[in-house]
């Protein structure tokens, strides 16, 4: 597996002939970024500090261009026939993470009608999620929830950018003192790649099968109808 890892970091070197530029992309990737991007960027030979760093903000760049083509595009994707079940499952996924962060402000926020005090909350919550270093927990993820949350953009990259440096910086210290078995993060990050794309694929497949359903039961009481 490390050799694997290696062979694939050499041939992104190789294509792209710049080890910043390699850093960057893999930072923009969703669900690999920081968690991802800074044990490659220390293994081509960037020092710790500065492949934290640059991992970390170059990450930060989707945060505005998800903050307006995000929703306008999963509208599209529900309108259309091939992409109608995925935007729909998209919808449904982030909705469900922005309401576990919303009823978690409200019941610590005592007076529901202190804005101010559930805003926190919200950000505290926000914070904590894009903060564990894990896959589908990075800024992507996070900058969706906000958006589904309905936060002010400004209110929300306080806790975005604070998460993603906490996480960068565990990553950052795990890769350190990993050494030469730094590999083993990127393994654990492609295990949970996996399991979340799988979870999507049954997620899809259960919602197609109940349209499907669902079509055929309006079909059977259009009939009766006729009938009757």
């Amino acid at each position: 597996m490390d050799q694997a890892i290696n062979t694939i970091v050499t041939g992104l070197q190789q294509a792209l002939k710049n080890d910043y530029l390699v850093t960057f992309i893999i930072s923009m990737i969703p669900a690999i970024e920081v968690r991802g991007a800074i044990p490659i960027a220390i293994q081509m030979g960037l020092k710790p500090w500065f492949a934290f760093i640059f991992s970390c903000i170059s990450a930060l760049v989707i945060v505005p261009i998800l903050a307006l083509v995000l929703k306008p595009l999963i509208r599209w994707l529900k309108s259309t026939k091939i992409f109608k079940s995925l935007g729909h499952a998209l919808e449904d996924i982030f909705k469900g993470k922005a309401n576990k962060i919303e009823e978690k402000a409200e019941l610590k926020a005592e007076d529901i009608k202190t804005s101010k005090r559930k805003t926190f909350y919200k950000m505290l919550g926000l914070f904590t999620f894009v903060a564990i270093p894990l896959p589908a927990t990075g800024v992507w993820t996070g900058t969706t929830i906000a958006l589904f949350m309905n936060m002010d953009l400004k209110k929300s990259l306080i806790p975005l950018v604070l998460g993603n440096f906490f996480a960068g910086g565990i990553i950052t210290i795990m890769t350190v003192l990993l050494g030469d078995k730094s590999y083993l993060i990127l393994i654990v990050l492609l295990v949970f790649i996996l399991i979340a794309a799988a979870s999507i694929a049954v997620s899809l497949f259960a919602r197609r099968k109940k349209n499907k359903k669902s079509a055929q039961n309006d079909m059977i009481y259009t009939d009766k109808d006729k009938d009757a």
